[in-house]
């Protein structure tokens, strides 16, 4: 079996969509199926270890501006005619989807993709511009009623926001994400890891990292910031973030230049290795996102075992567990009070979860062979 991965960003860049495509390729990759990635050349500069040949990559120069477009318009020749021998096309969203069905059309080939989620009507509350808010709508709305052969939902709620779309039940299979490699958390200690960054003893650091996407929320927590900084005296925010919507971004830097203290760490795109160890020195960790189709820093949080305040958001009450606290999307008031509870030990406690990656790629190959056959 060959299996064609057409996705508009893989490692090294930085997110959990790359994380899960990595994954899913490299899983069924190892389990003896043929693959051939086709992606656009990495943004990110980072160390980036692969248990796929490069040979098996193919990273396409793409203007930085539209890149989706014209991901589409330079990869779709590209997968004509790389792909012709695949036994199976596999997109994701979103800038994978139309490219992998006219390929998959034109080849007459199998095509099945994994969305992660689709936001509908929520795109309006996402951004104030109407008409962007309306085209991603559309074009969620199209990508629903082309003829996959499956659809693959992340969560139950990432399956209810494409039937909410249009897209036929039967049509979908749920294969949650598997768990992050956390392995290179040993490396320090975290006390060392304080000293290092001169965090006074007894302090209690909060700590929030990802990518600036519409739907993070991290606009809300900075806003917050301030006010905890001032409820609770020993307390430091540690802030690990990456450029992502532009406009989002230059509105998150305008506003830290607003903080002005010495209790706030502000890193910006940082190796994976490095943000690890130092999301290990913290007390607390604050994911404020508006949704999420899986939540892969929810889950990470929960395995480093700190206490994960976490929106009530999308798929997050699907993955969450361990030391937490559930708040309202958006509300600085919320995450001011949770921050307080957090800091006096006032949180729900629930049994770990389990998300392997050994059964979500046997899940995929057999959606595969079930297609194939």
């Amino acid at each position: 079996m060959k299996v064609c991965f057409i996705t508009d960003s893989y490692p090294p860049n930085i997110g959990g969509a790359e994380i899960a495509i990595q994954k899913i390729a490299e899983g069924v990759y190892n389990q003896g199926i043929e693959v051939l990635i086709i992606t656009t050349k990495a943004k990110e500069s980072f160390k980036f270890t692969s248990q796929i040949p490069d040979s098996k990559i193919i990273r396409i120069q793409i203007p930085r501006f539209l890149e989706r477009f014209w991901f589409l318009v330079f990869s779709l020749p590209v997968i004509l005619i790389k792909c012709r021998d695949a036994n199976l096309l596999h997109g994701t969203s979103y800038g994978g989807v139309l490219q992998t069905y006219i390929a998959a059309f034109l080849l007459r080939k199998p095509a099945v993709v994994t969305i992660h989620e689709f936001m509908g009507k929520r795109w309006n509350s996402f951004t104030s511009n109407m008409i962007s808010a309306y085209l991603y709508r559309l074009a969620e709305k199209a990508f629903a009623h082309l003829k996959f052969n499956r659809f693959i939902a992340v969560s139950e709620y990432s399956k209810a926001t494409l039937v909410e779309a249009g897209v036929p039940g039967n049509k979908i299979s749920v294969i949650y994400n598997g768990e992050s490699d956390l392995e290179n958390l040993s490396l320090q200690q975290k006390s060392e890891i304080r000293k290092g960054l001169n965090i006074p003893d007894g302090s209690f650091l909060f700590a929030a990292y990802g990518r600036s996407g519409v739907s993070k929320g991290f606009e809300s927590l900075i806003e917050a910031i301030p006010l905890v900084l001032r409820e609770i005296s020993n307390s430091i925010f540690l802030l690990i973030l990456s450029p992502g919507d532009k406009k989002i971004w230059r509105n998150i830097i305008r506003q830290l230049k607003k903080i002005n203290s010495d209790r706030l760490l502000f890193y910006q795109s940082l190796q994976r290795e490095r943000m690890l160890e130092l999301l290990n020195a913290s007390d607390s960790v604050i994911i404020p996102s508006l949704s999420e189709g899986f939540g892969f820093t929810t889950l990470e949080s929960c395995m480093m075992g700190k206490i994960v305040i976490a929106s009530n958001a999308g798929a997050i009450p699907e993955v969450i567990y361990g030391k937490h606290i559930l708040i309202k999307p958006g509300s600085v008031e919320d995450i001011v009070k949770a921050c307080d509870n957090a800091y006096r030990g006032l949180f729900n406690e629930t049994e770990k979860k389990s998300f392997q990656w050994e059964s979500s790629i046997n899940n995929y190959i057999k959606v595969y062979e079930e297609i194939l056959n």
